[in-house]
């Protein structure tokens, strides 16, 4: 079998020992050891053609990827059925949803700047699908929004109730006495997320090849391994506790693609990875998605991480 090093590119990429340091914090460092099982020589034979076309891209592997990106507070998520979009997508159309939280963010970032876990409000849009059967979905000016890292949908929201309604929510959301069943009894247009985690890839061509290109690799990657572990859920699979990969847009740094943002419920952590290849996702899977308590095996692949508050 290709040995750990060799797959994960450490004579390329490094990482201080302080920035480890910090990362150990929120989740464990583990020794590299590998959970694959019996079949593990051929499926990474599959997933190292991937890795060639990664290779073939000009990637950053000299800047040390700790703290090249900043984890949210709370981060929209909005459901297109796409996975690519106009350069700046969540502004190409001014009576949508996400443009309507995207600018509800940008001018009000400063007044929450000093509650709550993480640096700052976002908003995505992504592969999740959308209700086609809503006219007024199909028109962009309603949408379901995942909230994460709480785990919850804000369903049927309105371009013209955006405001009023993170206006309401978002500091509920960034207090210290946050229960989720609560708001979620308190608000009707709010239910649960059910699945155990999120995986989000960055598949933006049209803002940066590299991202595109590899996104399908990757998704693919995550998808046949998530289905050995019996975690693999697509979008009309609705049972609870699986993990949901998805597209997403642009989340800066193509430079270090492929990029994966994995928020995972339980125990409320963000780990935001960069310089992903095929190869290292079922070691992703087995690593951090499956265990109720995830461990890392390459520090120096985190952009960021962030430990969340348990609500």
């Amino acid at each position: 079998m290709v040995g750990i090093k060799a797959l994960f590119g450490l004579k390329k990429d490094g990482i201080d020992p302080k920035a480890t340091e910090d990362i150990a914090k929120v989740v464990e460092i583990c020794d590299g050891a590998s959970s694959c099982g019996s079949d593990c020589e051929e499926e990474m034979a599959e997933l190292a053609k991937g890795d060639k076309v990664y290779e073939g891209l000009k990637i950053d592997h000299e800047e040390p990827l700790y703290n090249s990106s900043k984890p949210p507070k709370v981060h929209f998520v909005v459901p297109t059925s796409q996975m690519d979009w106009e350069h700046d997508a969540c502004l190409e159309d001014t009576s949508s949803v996400q443009y309507h939280i995207y600018d509800w963010c940008q001018k009000h970032n400063d007044e929450f700047s000093g509650v709550g876990n993480g640096q700052k409000l976002s908003c995505a849009v992504s592969s999740l699908p959308k209700d086609i059967m809503d006219v007024e979905v199909m028109r962009g000016t309603k949408n379901n929004v995942l909230v994460l890292p709480h785990f919850i949908w804000i369903n049927g929201l309105e371009s013209g109730k955006v405001d009023q309604t993170l206006n309401e929510l978002v500091p509920k959301l960034l207090s210290p006495e946050l229960a989720i069943d609560k708001l979620v009894e308190e608000y009707s247009m709010l239910s649960r997320a059910i699945e155990r985690s999120f995986v989000l890839v960055c598949s933006h061509t049209r803002r940066d090849k590299r991202c595109g290109i590899m996104a399908p690799y990757l998704k693919k990657a995550f998808d046949q391994h998530l289905q050995k572990q019996g975690l693999y859920r697509d979008n009309s699979d609705f049972r609870p506790n699986g993990v949901n990969v998805a597209f997403v847009n642009h989340v800066g740094g193509h430079k270090f693609a492929a990029n994966v943002q994995i928020f995972l419920k339980d125990p409320c952590i963000l780990i935001w990875l960069g310089r992903v290849k095929p190869t290292n996702v079922p070691f992703i899977v087995d690593g951090i998605l499956v265990p109720e308590k995830p461990k890392l095996q390459w520090p120096e692949k985190v952009r960021c991480v962030q430990k969340y508050a348990s609500w």
